[in-house]
């Protein structure tokens, strides 16, 4: 039997929740290691052995072995790696072209929308809808019409950006409940990746964290 993987990061989803996903449906065995976010656990943690002897740490990680891996887009390929899923990251030259080009707009999205939730509390009901739609919304209808005609979100395979794509519909239906429903392509990918069965039991689980989305107080936090 191999040995366990350990995943660590916060209590919350953020962009640890599409790692878990992916660690579910390659099905290595892990356990998961999390942080509350409003203690100090992770800070005492990085401040003495092991972890004060990797310049690099940081959340989300992963441990394998005596390894650590950090930075949650190094994770995506270690992940594909540790499982023989290399097909994961693209099966071909063409197609990992295509996964970073969606992955850069998928992190244009996550950080637009972090960017709204974080706005200042003085600004926050006053200018949130503005921001969303001069800011959120073009992402969104930018990344509905390029998955049009797909299974996924770069073309017939299932890429590691999938992971991340459906976390960000999940939190796009959280905010605006119903709002996939305008954007029939985002609804379609969401809902046949909540059909796979290592996803579904997962969403299923104890394990599985509902929320918060995100480490502010003011939306989704506890």
């Amino acid at each position: 039997m191999q040995d366990q993987l350990e995943f660590g990061y916060w209590t919350i989803r953020g962009i640890g929740q599409p790692l878990r996903y992916l660690l579910e449906y390659v099905e290595i065995p892990y356990t998961q290691k999390n942080f509350n976010i409003i203690e100090s656990e992770w800070f005492d943690s990085v401040a003495k052995p092991p972890l004060n002897q990797e310049v690099l740490a940081n959340l989300p990680y992963i441990k394998d072995g005596d390894k650590w891996i950090f930075e949650s887009q190094a994770l995506y390929i270690y992940i594909a790696y540790r499982a023989n899923r290399a097909d994961l990251l693209g099966s071909t030259n063409e197609e990992q072209v295509v996964v970073e080009q969606v992955k850069g707009v998928l992190l244009d999205l996550y950080r637009a929308f972090r960017s709204l939730i974080a706005l200042p509390e003085v600004d926050y009901l006053a200018k949130k809808d503005e921001y969303f739609n001069t800011e959120v919304l073009w992402i969104i209808e930018k990344l509905n019409k390029f998955i049009q005609g797909k299974t996924w979100a770069t073309g017939n395979n299932l890429t590691y950006v999938d992971f991340f794509q459906f976390e960000l519909e999940q939190t796009l239906e959280a905010y605006k409940p119903g709002i996939l429903d305008q954007f029939q392509n985002l609804r379609k990918h969401h809902d046949a990746f909540a059909e796979i069965p290592q996803i579904k039991r997962f969403i299923s689980s104890e394990r599985f964290i509902a929320q918060p989305f995100y480490p502010i107080k003011r939306w989704r936090w506890w």
